[in-house]
């Protein structure tokens, strides 16, 4: 049935030419057993969610979920003639039939006062969520509004603050040329009557909508309503001011250019004004424990970034910076800069998502397009030469953890979902947000993830060695991809002791001394990086190849 769904949404957006997406939004769960999620998105706009242990399951789930927002409103839709109307593709209660934020913005021209959209919140689960704002003109706030996607709620501000102006004279006063300018808006819009001087009688909305669809410029934005409006839609044509001389036209051209600039950024996810203005395609690609992690493009240098939020709770927050920045190495994540700003917070449990914005610190470091090393494995997991790859791989990260070492700092979070690929396929490591220095003592307990975390890294007293034994864990993970993740579960318990099951211990004669090694409950007899990297160069690569059972 789910299956079904996905399949009627395509026929709806490819009759009416819309645009179709399904986004990764997380993945949770170890990497034996994940979790997805995956939300669609109608042009741009957020409809269903659905989670699954796999991406079509999560696919299919989404989808069902939005056929159930939109089938309800076919029936409506198709009993509105559109010839003589503009007809959006989100249902009647998403979005209003009037563009209130496109009026502003003309009347934002017009005056040459800023409209801006601020105090930017979002709460409730990632699945439900509802979001508010509040529509500012020159610095003073006229509306505010609530929605269950951004633009709704900015719509809802809009309407709030044209209301407002309707009622306030003093606005169309701002000066001798733009004392009509509001009166001027609603003649060239819906063509309402000179008693009705403040605004559109909204009644009918459609028709006015439409009027003013006609009278926008081609080479306008095109505001968040009307990037849905299908082609078959009324051709704009250009009206051109006949009053304006060259320097008031330059500035109505510079206001369009801060309103334009303002809503291209993406402050869906965002409201930190550094990381709105410098930033653009702000898309979230990672979060837990830590924080958030997003995909951006600079407006600088058109590059585009990994930028790490993370909420400041204390000082020790900073030290990822601190070290990140001290660290140059081709198989390390690279850091360019960093800032302090607010924002909000959201995290897997969201009870503890931040309702008002909060002291976060953020990280532009290098993109890592291949994503982690448990998405690698997983789709290179039945190549034929794998395991000549994966031996490549495993070297890269030793590298980069002797590196680390020999800065006198232990990572403390190794696990393939810190560990990622480059474009080029290079080993990255990353997420340093619990490095720390071998001269602390005593360290903190319990730093790091369980199921890879030594034995004595519960306690107080380790060394570089909890590195060594994560990377036993690793190597296992990565020689056992073709095991079932039902039965990598089942013996997990029994790796970390150093049981290594029969199968494995046949196939892999040459390395199951040297993790064995690793996984020694003795931090003292566990082999350092250096070590086990002229171990492995040291063995004749064919030598190493008679060891596989192909």
């Amino acid at each position: 049935m789910d299956r079904e769904c996905m399949g009627k949404i395509n026929r709806y957006c490819q009759k009416n030419k819309y645009k179709l997406d399904y986004v990764d939004v997380d993945m949770r769960g170890p990497s034996h057993d994940p979790e997805f999620e995956v939300v669609v998105k109608i042009n741009g706009v957020k409809y269903g969610t659905g989670v699954g242990k796999s991406k079509k399951e999560a696919k299919a789930a989404a989808a069902a979920k939005t056929w159930d927002m939109i089938e309800p409103k076919q029936d409506n839709l198709l009993n509105v003639h559109t010839s003589d109307v503009v007809i959006s593709p989100l249902p009647a209660d998403v979005l209003p039939p009037v563009d209130y934020i496109s009026l502003l913005n003309k009347y934002s021209q017009k005056t040459l006062q800023l409209v801006d959209y601020n105090n930017i919140n979002r709460t409730g689960d990632p699945h439900a969520p509802m979001y508010s704002c509040s529509c500012v003109i020159s610095g003073h706030v006229y509306g505010n509004g609530k929605g269950n996607s951004l633009a709704v709620a900015k719509q809802a501000a809009a309407k709030e603050a044209y209301e407002v102006l309707q009622k306030q004279e003093s606005f169309r006063l701002k000066s001798e040329n733009s004392s009509n300018t509001v009166h001027e808006l609603i003649n060239s819009s819906g063509g309402q009557s000179q008693s009705e001087s403040w605004g559109i009688t909204f009644k009918d909305s459609a028709t006015g909508l439409t009027e003013e669809v006609k009278d926008m410029s081609l080479s306008e934005e095109p505001s968040n309503c009307r990037r849905y409006v299908p082609s078959s839609a009324v051709k704009a044509r250009r009206v051109l001011a006949p009053n304006f001389d060259n320097a008031r036209n330059e500035q109505k051209k510079a206001m369009s250019n801060i309103c334009r600039s303002k809503s291209e950024a993406n402050d869906e996810y965002t409201v930190d004004e550094r990381f709105r203005q410098q930033y653009k395609n702000i898309e979230p690609i990672g979060k837990g424990g830590f924080g958030n992690v997003f995909k951006a493009t600079s407006r600088t240098d058109e590059r585009t970034y990994a930028i790490k939020r993370v909420e400041l709770i204390n000082r020790n927050v900073k030290r990822e910076v601190k070290e990140l920045a001290n660290l140059e190495h081709e198989n390390i994540v690279r850091y360019y800069c960093s800032w302090e700003g607010t924002d909000h917070m959201i995290y897997p449990d969201s009870s503890k998502n931040s309702i008002v914005a909060v002291s976060c610190l953020f990280i532009q470091m290098e993109l890592c397009e291949q994503g982690p090393l448990e998405k690698w494995i997983e789709n290179n997991g039945g190549n034929p030469n794998y395991h000549m790859m994966a031996q490549d791989k495993f070297l890269q990260i030793l590298k980069g953890v002797e590196y680390i070492h020999s800065k006198d700092l232990i990572h403390r979070d190794l696990k393939p979902q810190n560990i990622f690929l480059s474009y080029e396929g290079k080993i990255k490591i990353g997420d340093f947000g619990l490095v720390t220095s071998v001269t602390y003592n005593p360290l903190t307990k319990n730093r790091g993830t369980q199921s890879y975390m030594a034995p004595e890294q519960f306690g107080d007293r380790y060394g570089k060695e909890v590195d060594i034994y994560a990377l036993g864990l690793i190597w296992f993970e990565i020689l056992s991809a073709l095991v079932s993740h039902h039965e990598k579960n089942k013996v997990w318990q029994d790796v970390r002791g150093g049981d290594l099951p029969l199968n494995f211990t046949k196939r892999f004669k040459i390395q199951v001394p040297i993790i064995k090694k690793m996984l020694s409950e003795d931090p003292s007899k566990r082999c350092s990086a250096s070590q086990i990297i002229d171990i492995l160069k040291s063995r004749d690569k064919d030598n190493s190849h008679k060891a596989y059972s192909h």
